[in-house]
């Protein structure tokens, strides 16, 4: 099944509809709440006839969503962990929001690092856990959607291992791994726990069964497939054994990765960026695995060549070999609506795939 899934950014939202996303939308559940009701009114008028959405780029599911849904703390993950080592969050009305600095730039002992188990005691934590036990009263009627989740498929979401230190360390991450591997190595692990750690206090404490697990990792392409073996896939092979679903997703072009990727036994679904061969991807794991990518910026923004984006499709379609593909896209100022358009009538006239919108 071949299925299209697109969403706007927040950029675009801010140029096109002049919403903006301060500290109130990020840390007040209700007030994000309300403004999100009024940018899916907006995306919906915009995009009547395509299934475009106003939702976190390629984390959210259409089919999981709903207006009695409420985010509490809707902050990216890894910016989650960088407050609570010490970062101040950063907000901007045009974009997502961000830390000041990386927390452990400076780290050379893992005894810097907080206990475990301190964690949930955190200010943030406990800000956040009044938040959603007083939405539980006040509006039971709201599916309370804590942090780490995105909708109410119960999929968790994180940042991948090195993409989380590389936030938190920045690029002396990479250097770490060659003059320092135990380090490294316990930075991972601890990250790894912190993530199971959070992930199952707001599980539990909004009784909302983990289903899988998103793994973003971003920074992964920064590495060799040899690095890739020793210092991420051991981890994300704990979160697997945790959560027994694990869908990946890398960024750029992700071709040698993927014997790698065959070393995770929990893998359903890849999520690899534009660039990546979908046929190398089925010659490795045939139809057992979900794959979705996304095109490249170039074949979206002002000014792009419409035949390079009709020969990304079929190209697209052609390898993909009856598997279950989605195709995604997130909106961004500068792109040509007409571009992205043409990826849902292409789909429609020579395919014969449409997808009407869900909500």
């Amino acid at each position: 099944m071949i299925t299209i899934q697109a969403s706007v950014s927040k950029g675009w939202l801010n140029k096109t509809g002049g919403f903006k996303f301060n500290e109130e939308y990020y840390m007040e559940p209700l007030f994000r709440f309300e403004q999100d009701r009024k940018i899916d009114l907006f995306v919906k008028e915009y995009f009547p006839q395509y299934p475009v959405y106003n939702m976190e780029d390629n984390l959210m599911q259409a089919e999981f969503i709903n207006e009695k849904q409420i985010i509490v703390a809707g902050l990216q993950p890894n910016l989650i962990l960088g407050i609570l080592l010490g970062s101040k969050a950063v907000y901007f009305e045009d974009k997502d929001c961000d830390i000041a600095g990386k927390p452990l730039e400076n780290c050379d002992n893992i005894n810097e690092l907080p206990p475990l188990k301190s964690l949930v005691s955190l200010p943030l934590i406990k800000e956040i856990t009044n938040q959603i036990i007083q939405l539980k009263k006040t509006h039971p009627e709201y599916t309370v959607i804590p942090p780490f989740f995105w909708d109410a498929s119960g999929r968790a979401t994180i940042h991948g291992i090195i993409t989380t230190s590389h936030k938190l360390i920045g690029e002396n991450i990479y250097m770490l791994m060659v003059s320092d591997p135990p380090l490294a190595h316990s930075i991972h692990q601890w990250i790894t726990d912190a993530y199971l750690i959070l992930i199952k206090y707001f599980s539990e404490l909004c009784s909302f069964p983990v289903s899988s697990i998103h793994i973003g990792e971003c920074s992964c392409t920064m590495l060799s497939p040899e690095y890739f073996k020793q210092f991420v896939i051991p981890y994300i092979n704990i979160l697997g054994t945790t959560y027994k679903s694990v869908r990946l997703h890398s960024c750029g072009n992700s071709d040698c990765y993927i014997d790698s990727f065959s070393e995770i036994p929990s893998l359903k679904s890849l999520d690899v960026g534009s660039g990546t061969s979908i046929s190398k991807i089925r010659s490795k794991f045939g139809n057992k695995i979900s794959i979705s990518t996304f095109p490249s910026p170039d074949l979206l923004i002002n000014g792009s060549n419409i035949d390079n984006l009709h020969l990304w499709i079929d190209s697209l379609i052609n390898e993909n070999q009856e598997g279950d593909l989605r195709i995604s896209y997130h909106i961004e100022p500068g792109y040509d609506l007409k571009n992205c358009s043409e990826i849902h009538e292409r789909l429609i006239n020579r395919y014969n795939i449409k997808h009407n919108r869900l909500y």
